[in-house]
């Protein structure tokens, strides 16, 4: 079963807020390629240090003109982080920058350990990714239509590799659920506040901001009530077994995860006790075709 949508959107006040995070030198001059180069949609900036910026537009690698040094990425850092690093350590050592508006800014470099071998921090940072977030109606039609075909009676885990649109389809996907009549209750599983900052929900959305994910779930499902929890990318086996306990509690749920096709999703260390749990009762593939539309394969596995 696939579906496609037509993708139509505007990141022009997004990418106006990142440029505005960023020194001034940097900031015009990435203004003046984009302007000079026409580009109106872009989904990545990439910063090297000692190296050329890198932009990612319609799915396609931009090498640029605009030349970063040592010194400079780490201005950048500082910038990003509204002038205080001290203020982000607790993310920064997660490899990522919270800028607001639900952006983050990803940055690798050295790690600095501690004597437990822990990461508390990164030094020397070599190069950082911004991802433009998207709203794009109708993202979320396909698994909205798929949850209300079962009376949001069932559980879905959709997979795609990194970068695609999961993200993204969760963020239309809470809408339309703000919007039925009556409205679903939902709870969203947000770490990372990358789902919630783009949204004008009205009606019962449950919402859970930087919160561990798995401890998160825990308490969605004995606090609010919810029918349904939306969780972005399962990453640890603590989120696994919230998830199983919630599901075994009654509550359905909309999960993401990274796999580049189904046969990869059914055999992550991760995803097996969930399976076994019979947790899920779908598997939505998500990929982007050549002409940037958003493709849906689905797989009962139950």
């Amino acid at each position: 079963m696939i579906q496609k949508i037509h993708i139509n959107s505007n990141l022009d006040a997004s990418l106006d807020f990142i440029l505005s995070k960023l020194p001034l030198k940097v900031k015009s001059a990435m203004r003046d390629y984009l302007e000079s180069k026409k580009i109106c949609v872009l989904n990545e900036i990439r910063i090297y240090a000692s190296s050329f910026v890198v932009f990612v537009a319609n799915r396609t690698t931009i090498e640029t003109d605009i030349f970063v040094s040592k010194d400079a990425i780490e201005d950048i850092v500082v910038c990003l982080c509204g002038g205080s690093v001290y203020a982000h350590l607790n993310t920064i050592k997660d490899g990522y920058i919270s800028i607001g508006k639900g952006i983050r800014a990803g940055i690798c470099g050295r790690a600095v350990l501690d004597n437990s071998n822990t990461v508390t921090g990164i030094s020397e940072v070599k190069s950082i990714n911004i991802r433009l977030p998207q709203r794009i109606a109708h993202a979320g039609n396909f698994v909205h239509k798929l949850l209300s075909e079962h009376s949001f009676n069932t559980s879905l885990i959709l997979y795609s590799v990194p970068g695609v649109g999961k993200t993204t389809i969760l963020r239309d996907l809470v809408c339309l659920l703000s919007k039925d009549k009556p409205p679903i209750r939902h709870a969203i599983i947000d770490a990372r506040e990358e789902i919630s900052p783009f949204l004008n929900i009205s009606t019962c959305s449950d919402i859970y901001l930087s919160y561990p994910k798995g401890l998160a779930i825990e308490l969605a499902t004995k606090s609010m009530a919810p029918q349904l929890i939306i969780c972005d990318e399962i990453t640890s086996m603590q989120e696994a077994k919230a998830i199983l306990e919630s599901v075994n509690s009654g509550v359905s749920f909309v999960a993401t995860t990274h796999a580049k096709n189904f046969n990869e999703l059914m055999s992550k260390e991760i995803i097996k006790p969930l399976i076994r749990g019979n947790v899920f009762d779908y598997a939505v593939g998500i990929k982007r075709n050549q002409n940037n539309k958003f493709e849906y394969k689905v797989d009962s596995i139950k």
